[in-house]
């Protein structure tokens, strides 16, 4: 086989520190295990409800870590290629087939809490990844060191995603106030963000899936590849509440409400797009990525009616309806646009993206998620004063559609279970520990992937298949705390009955 051309593989880095996508769309582990919820005490209350730093006393400094392994398939059947007869023929199985992954990422809290020494006014500090993801996916053996056909080693799905990284970092300062005469604490946080996306893929000018281009006698090489990677700052605000029922530290009511990363702008991350494109000599552009990020409302309930154990409730509902599109736009051309109604007018109108689209549009990738929520309870138990086992189980709705799924970002409807043990070692020290599985629902297509059915530069790969994918998560957080609602309050007295979710209390 004649060859043209040259092939040339973009390495991307993996980042060390991701979050995973543990609820629905792509937000992030759940900070604090089962102790992380619209009604804690802990610094967790700094992304989950602000009013639950003014539950706490003392200060305290939380540092929560998840690990996640992360098991994934997606299936491709051989009528989603756009050439079948021709791709069997000359690169049997390297267009259709199971692509599989395994990954091993972290996602971090650190968070610290005050009272400042008082009884009514609170605050809080922390660093957090609420929204991302990433995956590395693994390569096609039966192509390795290929000469013919070395991009297919990156495996059937590589048309979506190879290696890549979308994540999103909050720091996080807040404030909050406990009116103690009616049982009400209110908490308002604002947050620095720090956004970036980061993927190789494979990528032809014409959106397809063909492996080589013929004219006449002369087959040369038609897959190239991708990378961009674009990052940016954006604002964000938190609000909340939380009312003690009884006024007796037993029953709790939280309400909370996350903006948007730039409340309601989106966002646009700056950087570079590196391409190798069929017949064409490498190049770089300066790029710009939009995209807009949801905003989401928690409610929970809590109550330990006594010492020895505790109920939890929970939901949240997050608006991934927002979540159109994600646009590369030319930054270095003026009157940028990269707007549609909907899925429908933009199938139905190819002039929205076809030969007459916005020149200033490099590659655009249509989302169109749906908004989705999540319902959670658990329980709590206390062996002794200073060891607390819970448990917990839970439902995530998905956020993607059937016409928009892809590889690159995974969801499904899903059920989660989770157990783990709280030890207040000492009066100054805690530690928990919570395993988590994750158990998404089989996904599949049914044909219903609209993808291919664009028009350049909308149109990409066929995604039509089985998705299949798989978490388990482990949670271990540090409690370190001092001073206890006042500097020589309880000097000298034993160390007290921890509060309802296992902040010490007074």
């Amino acid at each position: 086989m004649a060859k043209t051309g040259m092939w040339m593989t973009l390495g991307a880095a993996a980042m060390t520190w991701s979050s995973t996508a543990s609820a629905s769309g792509i937000a992030a582990a759940r900070f604090g295990g089962e102790h992380g919820h619209p009604t804690t005490d802990n610094p967790t209350a700094l992304y989950y409800n602000p009013a639950g730093m003014a539950l706490s006393k003392g200060t305290h400094i939380m540092i929560d870590g998840t690990i996640a392994l992360r098991f994934a398939s997606y299936t491709r059947p051989e009528s989603e290629v756009n050439t079948p007869a021709a791709s069997s023929d000359i690169a049997p199985g390297a267009n259709d087939g199971k692509s599989t992954l395994f990954n091993a990422v972290a996602a971090p809290f650190i968070g610290v809490t005050s009272d400042f020494g008082t009884n009514w006014i609170y605050g809080g500090l922390s660093v957090s990844f609420p929204f991302g993801g990433s995956a590395v996916w693994d390569q096609n053996k039966a192509y390795k060191n290929s000469q013919d056909f070395p991009g297919a080693v990156d495996g059937v799905q590589r048309w979506y995603s190879i290696d890549g990284t979308i994540r999103s970092m909050y720091v996080t300062g807040g404030l909050a106030f406990n009116i103690r005469k009616i049982g009400l604490s209110l908490g308002l946080t604002g947050s620095a963000i720090r956004s970036n996306v980061e993927t190789i893929r494979a990528r032809n000018a014409d959106g397809t899936d063909d492996l080589v281009t013929i004219n006449g006698e002369d087959v040369s090489l038609k897959e190239g590849r991708s990378f961009i990677d674009v990052a940016g700052w954006q604002g964000g605000f938190g609000i909340g509440a939380i009312y003690d029922v009884l006024k007796m530290g037993k029953y709790f009511i939280g309400l909370s409400y996350t903006s948007q990363p730039n409340v309601a702008g989106g966002m646009t991350l700056k950087g570079t797009l590196d391409n190798t494109l069929a017949l064409s000599a490498p190049s770089q552009s300066q790029v710009e990525l939009t995209q807009t990020m949801p905003d989401i409302l928690r409610i929970g309930f809590r109550a330990r009616p006594t010492d020895k154990y505790e109920v939890r409730v929970f939901a949240d509902y997050t608006r991934w309806s927002v979540f159109k599109n994600q646009c590369v736009l030319d930054r270095t051309m003026p009157d940028r646009n990269c707007d549609f109604a909907n899925m429908d007018s933009a199938l139905d109108d190819p002039a929205n993206f076809g030969g007459d689209a916005d020149p200033s549009v490099v590659q655009h990738l249509p989302r169109f998620w749906k908004d989705a929520g999540g319902v959670r309870v658990g329980g709590s138990y206390w062996f002794v004063p200073e060891v607390e086992g819970y448990v917990g189980a839970g439902y995530d709705s998905t956020a993607v559609p059937l016409q928009t799924l892809d590889p690159a970002l995974m969801d499904a409807h899903k059920m989660s279970i989770a157990a783990g043990v709280r030890w207040q070692i000492i009066r100054n020290l805690a530690l928990a520990f919570t395993a988590t599985e994750l158990i998404f629902f089989r996904t599949s297509t049914k044909g219903k992937s609209a993808l291919n059915q664009f028009q350049s530069p909308t149109r990409q790969a066929g995604a039509n298949g089985v998705y299949k994918q798989f978490f388990q998560l482990f949670n271990i957080s540090l409690d370190i705390s001092f001073g206890y609602g006042g500097k020589k309050k309880n000097k000298g007295k034993p160390a007290p009955t921890p509060a309802a979710s296992g902040t010490i209390g007074t």
